[in-house]
């Protein structure tokens, strides 16, 4: 799309720098199956005494409890679930809108450049890149990645975060140095060459050729890749990068400590003995031969299913029972994964929790919960919007995404849907909050409109609705649901519509 448009030889040039950065790794690999490479992470069990020596001093121990929320996040649904939720969250929504607009513009160029950079956003697959870029914050404090690039694919590779730090901060973006370390020794050099030739050079520089005569210089083992993306969980520290939920981790092990108890007991539960009396004379003499009394004990426990004992003895046995109430036992596992819950600052009704059923106090609870996702994917968009600022278009335009979520999707359309047909200018908005990228709105107006006539020929008269119909009045009368003015019930109508209380 670049040729379309009017550009200066400095503009072309940067440009093409920026795209073709490491055009020939198109084909990313993930795992050299040939040579029988595997890099991926082997999560360690963590004793719950190593654990709580980590919260000790947390910005000492960084890499271990990233390790830890790495296991956590592989061993523990309830963490997995969590995590998993704030980057979900989100509905990934995005428009582009203009920025500095100048007194002159060239109308044919403005077109020219708004639909290179909506295509770009097409390629970039903003939505999927931002979910996986947030999910890895959350879990791991901090998400370093490298952006490989061409004309027609964009991948974005992440980055062993134990071998990578943040640096400087650009445009209000984080950035990051990588150590050259980590591609040091015989058994990386396949690695090497997936990582492109921007930080093979630097590796060069750091360690020397012999071949290529290069002597190799220590200060620079610390390299800061061009092509870097950094989402950091919490922005308040530049310098240490924890966790976001690391903290939960002993909640974990109460939940499994409750689970074990109840598994402990079922199993307890299922467990019989019988006991076999052997009759003893005045002075406690047993009467039976004891080679004979073995042999009855050997014929019975033949007889005897898995799950019962059996014992002989010449004493009374009396039971004795520690049962205690199951559904006390069943509470304390429920109470434990609600605290798990209440510890992160989660509503434990989004994820199942039966102690509350109010609507309005979900609304309510999922606020902030919003607005952690909403500040970690505003780091994404910051980092797209400087790579656009750097390849220096005639006209600007910048990316933004709504702050639309699964919670308030409905409460957007109707916001938007409203605002535009009272001529306020969010048309594409509006397009944005039912899912529609700003090229599916181009690319399918276009199809709709002059391929398929749809809008000329076709569907010429509106879709038959309310609005539109005439004559017999179907309506039933009373006002407009809150369902269909896209508002949420309180406390008292909901009470009021499962008791059926306005039809009495």
């Amino acid at each position: 799309m670049i040729e379309n448009i009017e550009l200066s030889d400095d503009q072309k040039k940067r440009i093409e720098q920026y795209m073709l950065l490491f055009a020939k790794l198109q084909k990313n690999i993930v795992q050299d199956l040939y040579n029988n490479h595997n890099d991926s992470v082997i999560y360690k069990k963590f004793p719950k005494e190593r654990v709580i020596k980590m919260f000790d001093n947390p910005q000492a121990n960084e890499r271990d409890l990233r390790e830890l929320s790495g296991f956590l996040y592989q061993a523990s649904t309830h963490y997995r679930r969590l995590v998993d939720y704030y980057a979900t969250i989100l509905l990934y929504n995005y428009t582009v809108v203009p920025t500095n607009l100048p007194l002159d513009i060239n109308k044919e160029k403005y077109k020219n450049t708004y639909l290179n950079v909506i295509y770009l956003c097409e390629k970039y697959n903003l939505r999927q890149e931002a979910k996986k870029a947030i999910k890895m914050a959350i879990r791991d404090g901090v998400y370093y990645g490298l952006c490989y690039e061409t004309d027609i694919s964009f991948h974005i590779r992440p980055f062993d975060n134990r071998y990578a730090k943040i640096s400087t901060i650009e445009d209000s973006c984080f950035r990051f140095a990588i150590d050259l370390e980590y591609f040091n020794g015989k058994s990386k050099d396949y690695i090497r060459d997936m990582y492109g030739n921007d930080i093979l050079n630097a590796f060069i520089m750091y360690k020397g050729d012999k071949e290529k005569n290069i002597k190799g210089d220590k200060k620079k083992r610390w390299y800061e890749p061009p092509n870097g993306i950094c989402i950091k969980a919490d922005e308040t520290d530049s310098v240490h990068s924890l966790p976001y939920f690391a903290g939960l981790a002993m909640s974990i092990f109460d939940i499994e400590d409750y689970s074990l108890l109840k598994k402990a007991k079922a199993e307890n539960d299922n467990y019989k003995a019988l006991a076999m009396k052997m009759i003893t004379d005045e002075d406690g003499v047993p009467k039976m031969d004891y080679e004979m009394a073995m042999k009855y004990y050997d014929q019975a426990s033949g007889n005897i299913p898995a799950g019962i004992g059996l014992i002989i003895s010449p004493f009374d046995i009396q039971e004795f029972t520690f049962n205690k109430n199951s559904t006390a036992e069943r509470d304390a596992l429920i109470e434990a994964e609600e605290n798990f819950y209440f510890s992160a600052g989660t509503s434990p009704l989004i994820f199942g929790s039966a102690k509350a059923t109010s609507s309005s106090s979900l609304t309510l609870s999922v606020k902030p919960d919003e607005e952690l996702a909403f500040s970690l994917l505003e780091q994404f968009q910051r980092f797209f919007n400087m790579k656009l600022k750097k390849m220096n278009l005639p006209y600007g335009f910048a990316i933004k995404f709504l702050d639309q979520s699964i919670f308030n999707r409905d409460e957007f359309i109707n916001r938007y849907q409203k605002a535009a047909s009272y001529g306020v200018s969010v048309k594409m908005q509006y397009a944005a909050s039912l899912g529609l990228s700003p090229s599916d709105v181009e690319g399918m107006s276009y199809l709709e409109d002059e391929i398929l006539g749809l809008g000329k020929t076709k569907w010429i008269h509106p879709l038959v609705s309310s609005n539109v119909q005439s004559g017999v009045n179907n309506d039933e009368g009373g006002r407009p649901t809150a369902e269909e003015k896209g508002e949420q019930i309180g406390d008292a109508g909901e009470k009021t519509r499962n008791t059926d209380g306005n039809d009495r």
